[in-house]
């Protein structure tokens, strides 16, 4: 949430894509879908396995590509959370209470790191590592990766 209105702060359009394996309620106060559009994601979509919170019925699940083309094609950024198996650039959230190493493979799609932890108990050399608060931070790092002037 904190991220998203740093975004927009600095002029970008930004969307949200939240998938899940369970279902969930859906847009509802406190959730996280209900919190991304209250942080000011133009908008968010929540997917879970055979729903989407466009009210529609699914006959396959979606993939972030066909997210983004469908809904969110004309904003400047999309977040994604969760489509752990798809590939593309991820900057991985590891909180110590919930674990402690990355899911992303290092080699592969991991682009950075965001944690609580020290990047010797992450076990993550090689790619940037962001403390769990520094917003301005990794806003600078999206802003510097995907939206920097060519010189």
């Amino acid at each position: 949430e904190r991220l998203i209105r740093e975004l927009k702060w600095r002029g970008l359009s930004v969307g949200t894509i939240k998938h899940s394996s369970h279902p969930h309620p859906m847009d509802m106060p406190g959730k996280d879908s209900w919190r991304h559009r209250e942080a000011g994601a133009e908008r968010t979509l929540f997917v879970g396995p055979s729903s989407l919170q466009f009210v529609t019925t699914l006959h396959d699940e979606p993939t972030i590509a066909s997210l983004v083309e469908e809904y969110h094609s004309d904003l400047d950024l999309v977040l994604v959370e969760g489509f752990k198996s798809e590939a593309g650039d991820k900057l991985e959230v590891v909180r110590s209470a919930r674990s402690k190493a990355p899911v992303t493979n290092i080699e592969g799609d991991l682009i950075a790191l965001v944690s609580d932890l020290l990047e010797e108990e992450l076990g993550a050399p090689g790619v940037p590592l962001f403390e769990l608060n520094d917003i301005d931070a990794i806003a600078d790092f999206i802003m510097d990766r995907y939206f920097k002037e060519d010189s």
